[in-house]
């Protein structure tokens, strides 16, 4: 019968723990990955920052993979529907001086079932405690919103990392 060395069974419970253990969660204000959804349908926002510059990421896609979106640290993203692309969104974050909330700015072309632009600013806003973001548009083709008749989405901190973060993006 073989004897375990302590190093050696020590090692392996590091390795075992490596596997279980989740993503830190904490409050980074908006940087870092956020998810929200359902069981169909998964969105996820991925934020990284680089001196006074915010990089912004999103991708969604459907359980069945029928819908696919995927967007580059460069903010341009392409929807895909059985494969055959839809739209295409260009994306712009920047921090609003005067309230200190992020802002993103979105461009979407889409290319079916009809050609349609549309223009839209959204504001993030990190609830206390850093492990939710609420994602409200504030503008529609030029069409200011208000209130709680706006359209808004809920994410929720999945870690505080950011795969894929360019080169010249700290986190």
């Amino acid at each position: 019968m073989k004897r375990w060395s302590i190093p050696a069974a020590f090692f392996c419970v590091l390795a075992l723990l490596a596997c279980t253990v989740r993503p830190r969660v904490s409050n980074t204000g908006y940087t870092g990955t956020w998810s929200g959804g359902n069981d169909r349908v998964v969105s996820m926002i991925a934020i990284a920052k680089s001196g006074d510059r915010y990089f912004f990421r999103w991708f969604k896609h459907t359980s069945d993979r029928a819908l696919d979106v995927d967007c580059g640290w460069d903010g341009h993203c392409e929807e895909r529907f059985l494969g055959r692309r839809v739209a295409t969104y260009d994306f712009a974050a920047r921090l609003d001086p005067a309230t200190g909330r992020l802002l993103v700015e979105c461009h979407e072309r889409r290319l079916e079932p009809q050609k349609l632009d549309i223009h839209f600013v959204d504001e993030l806003a990190v609830e206390p405690g850093g492990r939710v973001l609420r994602s409200y548009t504030i503008e529609r083709d030029g069409e200011r919103m208000q209130g709680l008749g706006r359209p808004m989405r809920s994410f929720v901190k999945i870690a505080d990392a950011v795969a894929g973060v360019p080169e010249n993006a700290a986190r």
